[in-house]
């Protein structure tokens, strides 16, 4: 038994060596773990610009963020060139995606082109939405929103305004 533990406490610490940060695991788990509807878009289309972001969990959302009432999905990606995180939007009615970060700035106050400091995220249904830092108009979604947070730091609202997602602080 304490031969066991040995072996195991010498081992395990070295699996993850030579692993840096370019070197993200994009392993037949989580691309088949993608929903059907986005899956063969991933594959087809982008995989070859964009990694999946794996240290962020879930690595995708579902909602419905441009108000077709059609199931949209956010995917957490890396933009492989640059090795700069970002979110793939990718409209499941119109087939059309949307790049925010991963090297892609985006229209509105933002946290510019890199998404390293997300570290959670959630879809946020809430259309009351209040006031944010440094913001002096409310907004009006079309859809349900994503929720990009740092945690115990700040946050901020992706929402489709019917032509473009925007940005929107909540917290600082």
């Amino acid at each position: 038994m304490i031969r066991l533990l040995t072996i195991l406490v010498l081992t395990i610490p070295t699996i993850g060596l030579g692993q840096g940060k370019n070197d993200q695991p994009e392993t037949f788990v989580f691309e088949s773990n993608l929903p059907d509807e986005i899956q063969e878009f991933y594959k087809e289309k982008i995989k070859g610009i964009y990694s999946i972001r794996t240290d962020l969990n879930p690595f995708y959302i579902r909602g419905d963020f441009n108000g077709d009432k059609k199931q949209d999905y956010a995917l957490s990606i890396v933009e492989r060139k640059t090795d700069k995180n970002g979110i793939l939007i990718y409209h499941s009615g119109t087939k059309t995606y949307y790049i925010i970060g991963a090297g892609t700035s985006f229209n509105g106050r933002h946290p510019g082109d890199d998404f390293h400091w997300m570290d959670a995220w959630k879809v946020s249904v809430d259309k009351n939405v209040e006031i944010g830092v440094g913001e002096t108009n409310k907004i009006i979604p079309k859809g349900e929103m994503i929720l990009v947070i740092k945690t115990e730091s700040s946050s901020g609202l992706i929402y489709w305004t019917g032509k473009e997602y925007k940005w929107y602080q909540q917290g600082d």
